[in-house]
């Protein structure tokens, strides 16, 4: 855990430099590459949301493991069976409109519940590789780094991000380009986007959810999952790192494909990654201290 301290930090650190970069060419790097239509924009933020979301079926697949063993009490058994469930439907139902929802392929008229059968299969996958992958691992207490994780992703996504989007009501590049909507940096929420929404015909709310990313704080959940899982067992160390860098890569391409796809401003991407990664950098602080979830010799 000490080890992937400096880790933690310098990606971070790049968030922050994004951060403070973006709040000064923004609206000149969106203008320049961005297109509400682009395919190769859509299709790989939707390919990471389904990534990023398969990293927490694969959580619920080593909670399916941990239920189906004798180990724990009943009641220790039935809440891992519970959030077991959990992680599953919600990597399910959080993907789902990432194909032809408001941020897919909307235009092409498809519903958007269509989508389940996109993401269905990949995500049960990951569940099922999950269980395999951690159905035999020493460390009979990972479960207590699952369900700190899961606090952890929730605070994230729902107590953080969603929160700040409904306050902010930043407005995506892609209303700005097609309705003229006003350009907001980051640090100035947009009051009175109902106003502009009937004014200028605008049906979706969604459009003024521009800050911060979720897309791209969802595409960290691998750099999350590459942080704290070869907590479960020894045998996974030596692929922790390659395993961090890849995720580092997958979160590079996805919080571009977001600028890409007009979604998001530059700044937007680097505060998603930057506060999954910062609380993740907590919570790693946190069970450095925690004796119980320690790997033993």
């Amino acid at each position: 855990m000490k080890k992937m301290r400096i880790p933690l930090l310098v990606v971070l650190g790049v968030g922050i430099i994004g951060i403070i970069f973006g709040s000064f060419f923004d609206l000149q790097i969106s203008s320049a590459i961005a297109n509400a239509h682009s395919g190769l924009g859509i299709t790989l933020s939707a390919i990471g949301e389904t990534l990023g979301f398969a990293a927490v079926a694969l959580m619920g697949g080593g909670l399916v493991a941990f239920g189906l063993k004798k180990d724990h009490q009943i009641a220790y058994r039935v809440l891992f069976f519970v959030l077991a469930a959990a992680c599953l439907i919600v990597s399910i139902l959080y993907t789902k409109g990432a194909w032809f929802g408001v941020n897919g392929f909307s235009w092409v008229g498809v519903n958007e519940n269509v989508g389940y059968a996109i993401v269905i299969v990949p995500e049960l996958a990951a569940m099922v590789g999950g269980y395999f992958l951690f159905r035999n691992v020493s460390n009979k207490n990972m479960w207590i780094v699952w369900c700190c994780v899961v606090i952890m992703l929730t605070l994230a996504l729902v107590g953080v991000i969603s929160t700040v989007k409904d306050i902010m009501r930043r407005p995506r590049f892609r209303i700005i380009e097609e309705y003229g909507v006003e350009f907001h940096n980051w640090w100035q929420p947009c009051k009175n986007y109902l106003q502009i929404m009937s004014e200028k015909g605008i049906l979706s709310s969604d459009h003024f959810k521009s800050y911060p990313s979720g897309h791209s704080a969802e595409i960290s959940m691998l750099i999350v999952a590459a942080t704290f899982f070869p907590l479960a067992d020894k045998k996974f160390e030596k692929y922790q790192m390659p395993a961090f860098y890849i995720a580092c890569g997958c979160a590079a391409v996805v919080m571009f494909a977001r600028i890409l796809a007009a979604a998001h401003f530059l700044s937007d991407v680097s505060w998603g990654m930057s506060i999954m990664i910062f609380l993740s950098f907590v919570l790693n602080e946190i069970l450095i201290r925690v004796k119980a979830v320690h790997l033993k010799e």
